[in-house]
């Protein structure tokens, strides 16, 4: 299995633990269609608020979506268009060995994001790996590694060049927003990505999260 194609279960293994973690914890009726119609809003499926847009997959998808300039495979939606396909679930072809490390980087992102508010506790790390899927023994001591080390926020800066708005978009998608930690973490991430606060706003609003600076 690539990276690109573990990018996809990951996500939707992360989201699945933010997301029940953060019902259980409001415990509340008001909340509209439950987990699915939550997953749906962010991880692309269809929603009924239609002005929200297609989820993160979608918005990927729209930053570095066409034809790739490099790409010498079979694949030639871009970076966007393997994100997009990856985290609905769909085949991604045969990525570029710089996709795959940029997936690599994406995925690292999100782990990282993750422990913003202090750690993946232990059940948040089996419902992440329990949706991860069929991968190598290789690949899940990789993901088990990333949970288990300190955060590391300079690092995923650091290896974010030419893909700062993904980076901020998939670390977007493992954070509920309702923490001071997971606020301050962000706005860190977004100057340390030269990403401006309208702009991260936008991104906030497309996935129906609470904005940070408006």
């Amino acid at each position: 299995m690539s990276m690109m194609s573990m990018l996809g279960k990951m996500a939707m293994g992360m989201v699945v633990a933010k997301v029940t973690s953060s019902m259980m914890n409001n415990n509340s009726s008001s909340g509209g269609g439950g987990i699915g119609d939550m997953l749906g809003g962010l991880m692309g499926g269809n929603n009924n608020n239609a002005s929200q847009g297609g989820g993160i997959g979608d918005l990927l998808s729209g930053l570095t979506g066409g034809s790739s300039q490099t790409s010498t495979t079979n694949n030639d939606n871009g970076l966007g268009g393997l994100l997009s396909a990856a985290l609905s679930g769909q085949d991604v072809g045969t990525p570029t060995a710089s996709q795959e490390e940029q997936a690599r980087t994406l995925l690292k992102a999100m782990i990282n994001a993750a422990k913003a508010d202090g750690q993946i506790d232990a059940e948040e790390q089996a419902k992440i790996v329990e949706h991860i899927g069929e991968v190598t023994a290789e690949e899940l001591e990789f993901v088990k590694s990333e949970m288990a080390a300190p955060l590391d926020l300079e690092g995923v800066i650091e290896n974010a060049s030419g893909i700062e708005a993904e980076v901020y978009l998939s670390s977007l998608s493992t954070i509920n927003l309702d923490s001071k930690e997971e606020a301050l973490y962000l706005d860190k991430l977004a100057k340390g990505l030269n990403i401006s606060e309208e702009a991260a706003d936008a991104f906030h609003e497309k996935l129906g999260v609470a904005k940070l600076y408006s």
